[in-house]
């Protein structure tokens, strides 16, 4: 599993590019990719993704098709092992 802090960088944000990036990470939720999204709540233009997939590849491959990938936003991503979990 992978955590993903993603904060963008761009200072000119549209609604067509939000509108967009909304597409893609409703694209990868709904193919069971990313099981939390959501903003950060201390932190404008910045969310949190909960991935699982396959591979560090895998995940940076979908990070690029982000619109804001690679010039308008950072990804930190983070590698974890969930123990123990309470959204079941």
């Amino acid at each position: 599993m992978f955590v993903i802090d993603i904060k963008l960088t761009a200072t000119n944000i549209t609604e067509k590019e939000i509108t967009a990036h909304r597409a893609w990470f409703k694209q990868y939720f709904d193919q069971g990719k990313f099981l939390l999204v959501g903003p950060r709540t201390e932190i404008d233009h910045a969310g949190i993704i909960i991935a699982q997939v396959d591979s560090r590849q895998e995940l940076d491959q979908i990070i690029s098709q982000d619109v804001f990938y690679p010039n308008d936003a950072s990804y930190q991503v983070m590698s974890f092992k969930a123990n123990l979990n309470a959204l079941t």
